[in-house]
């Protein structure tokens, strides 16, 4: 069978995490299904009940604060921008919260790091660009901040390594 790849997995959760915004109540088996028909293939069980899980948590998270957007009026060219850092702060705090809804190993060398003695821990983090470039910015404003032992020592457009320093 071959493997996968990140476009593809990326389309095949796409299409699963549209499907249960846009019927909340449908059936695991009728998900099941209608995934077979598009791609031929079935899913993981446990990913699929981590997209059901996000569909939900964002349908619950857009449901409660919609009246609060109403009530203030913003400018049209601050819409446009504010939607994607909410959208990937949003994401992230629920990846903060749900470390293994990514897909588990971002979670599993930050527990290594808190295990090992003195000296630089290294945190391997594998998210999407926008989510990188989300935590490339909260790690500059650390460093503005005076915190000199946190520090990005290599980076692409998928993955990064960061190096903490004990003080």
């Amino acid at each position: 069978m071959p493997r996968t790849s990140q476009e593809q997995t990326q389309e095949r959760h796409a299409f699963l995490l549209d499907l249960f915004r846009q019927q909340p109540d449908i059936s695991s088996k009728e998900a099941l299904e209608s995934f077979k028909e598009k791609f031929g293939g079935t899913i993981n069980m446990k990913t699929f009940n981590q997209l059901r899980e996000q569909a939900e948590d964002e349908a619950a998270s857009v449901a409660a604060p919609a009246p609060a957007p109403e009530a203030e009026p913003e400018p049209e060219p601050v819409e446009e921008q504010e939607p994607t850092v909410d959208d990937a702060a949003s994401r992230l705090k629920a990846a903060a919260t749900a470390p293994e809804s990514l897909n588990g190993s971002a979670a599993a060398p930050a527990k290594k790091a808190k295990a090992k003695g003195n000296g630089p821990k290294n945190i391997f983090v594998d998210a999407p660009k926008e989510h990188l470039t989300f935590l490339e910015g909260i790690i500059q404003q650390f460093q503005e901040a005076g915190a000199a032992n946190i520090r990005i020592d290599h980076a692409t457009d998928r993955w990064m390594v960061v190096v903490v320093d004990s003080k």
